[in-house]
């Protein structure tokens, strides 16, 4: 019972804001702000929820990129786990998933009502395979937290990276507005007086626009990251509220919500033009919180420039 109670809850971090606002009504996971944001939203009246943003460069230039979203109140449900249930969830924590492998894991763990959910998303099986290089790991050790990852050579192939996802999505939405408009056009046809429900797109524009709005440039020494406000937001901006009281509940909600940039260096830094960022001992790291709501409203308080010392 309680391992459905937290497939439940991985389901809807994932999927809901796959549609309509990931990190505003999780998945989009990581994916449509609005949708994603619903059940963040909802945990954040009741415990502090962190949205992380991580990046570890190395002395080649490597670049691995975590976006993680931990909410502990689901965590604290699974202290009282039976030991089959702990062990289950160990093997998963020590996996890392491509999209459509994560679909298929919660489609296999979440039981026939998610299979029904999700069974479209087997249509865009092999555009999904376009972008296998980015990676999901769900962590059930005594807490809960989603991670998206993107390991990459160097910040040009992340730059590239970037833009391939974006394709991706760009692609599969075509296909989903003509799968959509086919449907509806083949139930005019059979003239049904029902009421039809009209389909939802699977996807927003981009569900990982948080992470592929960034472009990060680095030689060496000067690391630096830019984003694409318009991009970052999107979603957000499109998010639809049935009344002022809602939307004004919502933007609460978003300042109980924090905003983590946690970048580390393989040297030491010399500066960084961000104010009131906190250093780790040995100086090769930096973290940054806001709430999201200050990132939403402006996202450039992402951008930053690292200087290295030699």
């Amino acid at each position: 019972m309680l391992k459905t109670i937290i497939f439940n809850g991985v389901y809807s971090v994932f999927f809901i804001g796959q549609n309509q606002l990931f990190l505003t009504k999780i998945n989009n996971l990581y994916m449509n702000f609005s949708k994603i944001f619903t059940l963040l939203l909802a945990l954040a009246t009741l415990t502090s929820c962190t949205i992380s943003e991580e990046v570890v460069v190395n002395e080649k230039g490597e670049f691995d990129y975590f976006q993680k979203i931990d909410i502990p109140q689901i965590g604290a449900m699974m202290n009282s786990s039976n030991i089959d249930d702990k062990i289950e969830m160990n093997q998963i924590s020590n996996n890392e998933y491509s999209y459509y492998e994560f679909v298929q894991l919660l489609q296999e763990k979440g039981g026939e009502k998610f299979r029904k959910q999700t069974e479209k998303f087997d249509l865009y099986k092999d555009d999904l395979s376009a972008i296998d290089f980015f990676k999901f790991r769900l962590d059930l050790r005594d807490k809960f937290a989603i991670e998206m990852i993107n390991k990459s050579k160097s910040a040009e192939e992340f730059n590239s990276n970037s833009k391939i996802i974006e394709e991706t999505f760009a692609g599969i939405n075509i296909k989903e507005e003509k799968r959509i408009t086919d449907e509806l056009s083949q139930k005019k046809k059979r003239k049904r007086k029902s009421k039809q429900l009209v389909d939802e797109p699977l996807f927003s524009d981009n569900p990982m626009a948080m992470m592929t709005s960034s472009t990060y440039a680095f030689d060496g020494k000067s690391f630096s990251k830019t984003i694409d406000a318009e991009k970052f937001s999107k979603d957000f901006d499109k998010q639809n509220f049935d009344n002022d009281e809602e939307k004004a509940i919502f933007l609460g909600m978003l300042k109980q919500i924090k905003f983590k940039y946690k970048y580390t260096f393989s040297k030491k830094i010399k500066s960084l033009n961000i104010t009131d960022a906190m250093f780790t001992l040995d100086g090769k790291t930096f973290i940054k919180e806001y709430t999201l709501e200050e990132i939403l409203n402006n996202p450039s308080l992402g951008n930053f420039k690292v200087e290295l010392e030699d």
